[in-house]
């Protein structure tokens, strides 16, 4: 996998390989529909396995262990509405990219950042034959970032402001995800920027439909339990979600008074946003980051967002935006302060532990999760 990390130089080298000037970021992505009438592979939820990995990144040594290359692996999911207004979400998310890893990985000194980049939309959009979620994969890299992002296929126009389904991104996410962050007692992040409410309910059907034929045979195959009979209602879906990440709802200003109270009611007040403005997202992000993980408190956090393209006013909007959510969250966990760092050696690349930590740490098969298969 290599010791690579996101280079602003490898970004403008994919954006200008992989998009051209007037055109969407997305026309790749839109052409190959247009050509086969499927997704790209590499952001269709029902391939490379269903199941997203998120590895720590790991050396073979000449004899035979393994080295940290960068840093414990921090998994950021997030997920975009491209619907309607926000049919150009895509374009927004690939510009801003650069500006997210940058403040992402201030916020996690010594440590791997890797995202998936994930777009949703409505179960009826062009009459159910559209593609209510596209998911890539965890990647650290621009180029394959960049990649990932110009092979979506946005809803775009959709069917009016009724409601979307990023609840199907939310299923995935709890349930078809496995990392090493998760694995050793600790939360990913989860983000979901939407203008609109969600339609209640999951369906198995459409649950085949975007995940392929096994899909509830790789829910249990990642160590969960679900009846595809009795599935979770929203509010059930996004609790079952909190427990394995810092989940929450970013919402676009002014578009109706009732968004907020149902978000809320899924994530509860503390993990629901109300967005300054949509722009803002990679200083929001970033900020929720830093002040779950501990890195900044209030404070500190107007004084590292001034002057990252927004000044003292924005930055205060941004921080007041985000006050109430639980501050230090992440350092309250299990091993939040034993996570291997760069150069801690494993004797074995299955091992969920480096070598010099107490043989009181957990083992990897605790937990009710595979032990094998994962790294």
């Amino acid at each position: 996998m290599g010791g690579n990390t996101f280079s602003h130089d490898a970004f403008k080298k994919a954006r200008a390989q992989h998009t051209q000037d007037g055109a969407s970021a997305t026309a790749r992505g839109e052409e190959t529909v247009c050509r086969t009438g499927k997704l790209d592979p590499l952001v269709d939820p029902a391939e490379y396995g269903v199941i997203r990995p998120s590895r720590i990144r790991l050396k073979e040594r000449p004899d035979g262990s393994f080295v940290v290359e960068v840093g414990t692996s921090v998994p950021t999911e997030y997920r975009v509405d491209t619907t309607g207004s926000m049919g150009d979400n895509v374009d927004r998310a690939l510009a801003a990219l650069p500006q997210l890893c940058d403040l992402v990985a201030e916020m996690l000194p010594g440590r791997d950042p890797f995202y998936c980049a994930s777009i949703f939309g409505d179960l009826m959009d062009r009459q159910g034959r559209g593609f209510p979620l596209c998911r890539g994969q965890f990647e650290c890299e621009a180029g394959k970032m960049v990649n990932q992002l110009t092979l979506m296929h946005p809803a775009r126009d959709g069917c009016g402001n009724g409601g979307e389904d990023p609840h199907y991104g939310f299923f995935a996410s709890a349930y078809l995800t496995n990392s090493y962050f998760r694995r050793i007692g600790l939360k990913s992040y989860d983000f979901t920027i939407s203008d609109e409410p969600v339609h209640e309910g999951l369906s198995d059907r459409q649950l085949v439909r975007i995940f392929g034929d096994e899909v509830f045979e790789k829910v249990r195959a990642n160590g969960h339990e679900l009846d595809r009979h009795h599935l979770p209602d929203n509010r059930e879906l996004v609790q079952y979600l909190l427990t394995q990440a810092h989940a929450f709802g970013l919402l676009v200003e002014g578009r109706r008074s009732s968004l907020r109270a149902g978000w809320e009611d899924m994530f509860g007040k503390e993990h629901v946003i109300m967005l300054p403005r949509i722009e803002l997202v990679p200083h929001v992000m970033a900020t929720i980051i830093g002040l779950t993980e501990g890195a900044i408190d209030l404070q500190s956090a107007v004084d590292f967002l001034t002057g990252r393209e927004i000044g003292k006013g924005e930055a205060h909007q941004v921080v007041d935006a985000v006050a109430h959510i639980p501050l230090g969250a992440q350092q309250t966990l299990p091993n939040f302060a034993r996570m291997p760092k760069k150069g801690d050696v494993f004797a074995t690349k299955t091992d969920l532990w480096p070598v010099d930590v107490s043989d009181s740490a957990p083992k990897a098969d605790e937990g009710g999760e595979p032990s094998g298969g994962w790294l």
